[in-house]
């Protein structure tokens, strides 16, 4: 049994297909915050217990990438394609403007929204994530052979695919996770998660991340041997003026972890212009008449 989650539905995106998607309400004129999982994993997995806290300030929309879990079939996983998906769901569901919480390659994904449409992504919240995610040395040498295998897996039968991606996930990570969440993982097309690591071996927003006009914060997650230290600091030193918080933690804290991760989403949220009940944001101009 997994945890208790938000109630979901399919909806359908014009010229793309159903997508799944949950939706907690917030309080009554409250912001909408759609969140943005990681590579790999789903939105229920990367966020379940993030569901509810966020909630209570605002309303929330989570759903899966392309060729995860249950999210759009893919030929060719896309960020820019991902980014349109996110386009697309909110306008299904009447959503003008909304901040985007992404963590790790869900922070790749927000940042290429926010750039394509950023008269409605109206806050950033970074988790886990940086601006490029080759790195240098032994790691570019590692991520480098992601294009490689992505093409040499195209040309293996299906089943051998997903044979393969089964073995990868029993052995790699299978004796850390419970059995849900090994279900989770499993869900995922094994072509589309060799073509999002090559995403992630191409990706680069810093000629442009400063360039983005809404509020900017950053979760770091100090320790990280999947998004290391190095490759945050490159996110914050790029972004310019972003809101850094930092918490000591591995890549999956986010869920092993939570109230250290949630310690920091907290702050963050604060500083895009989604508070908590009672608690003004930086940016509500009540609160900067009252700091005068």
């Amino acid at each position: 049994m997994g945890p208790r989650l938000p109630s979901g539905e399919f909806i359908d995106l014009p010229g793309r297909g159903e997508i799944f998607v949950r939706r907690a309400a917030g309080p009554p004129g409250s912001p909408t915050v759609v969140l943005l999982h990681g590579w790999t994993v789903t939105a229920d997995l990367n966020w379940y217990p993030a569901f509810e806290p966020i909630s209570q300030r605002a309303s929330v929309v989570a759903f899966d990438h392309r060729g995860h879990g249950l999210g759009l079939p893919t030929r060719r996983f896309k960020f820019a394609d991902c980014a349109d998906d996110v386009l697309a769901v909110a306008d299904a569901l009447d959503i003008d403007r909304f901040v985007c919480v992404g963590y790790s390659m869900g922070g790749a994904i927000a940042q290429l929204t926010a750039r394509a449409a950023p008269e409605r992504v109206t806050g950033l919240v970074l988790g886990a994530t940086s601006t490029a995610f080759r790195g240098r040395g032994l790691r570019a040498v590692r991520l480098s052979l992601l294009p490689v295998m992505a093409a040499a897996s195209r040309l293996a039968p299906l089943k051998i695919r997903y044979w393969g991606w089964e073995q990868a996930v029993f052995n790699l990570i299978g004796a850390n996770i419970s059995r849900w969440a090994q279900a989770e993982v499993l869900k995922g097309d094994p072509q589309a998660m060799l073509d999002a690591g090559t995403e992630l071996f191409n990706f680069d927003s810093s000629p442009w991340v400063a360039e983005l006009p809404m509020p900017m914060a950053q979760v770091r997650t100090l320790g990280d041997k999947v998004v290391p230290d190095c490759l945050q600091q490159e996110l914050a030193d790029a972004a310019g003026g972003i809101g850094v918080y930092s918490y000591r933690g591995g890549h999956a804290s986010v869920v092993t972890d939570f109230p250290a991760f949630w310690s920091c989403l907290d702050q963050a949220l604060d500083s895009v212009g989604v508070p908590a009940a009672g608690r003004a944001s930086p940016s509500d101009p009540t609160m900067a008449e009252a700091s005068r």
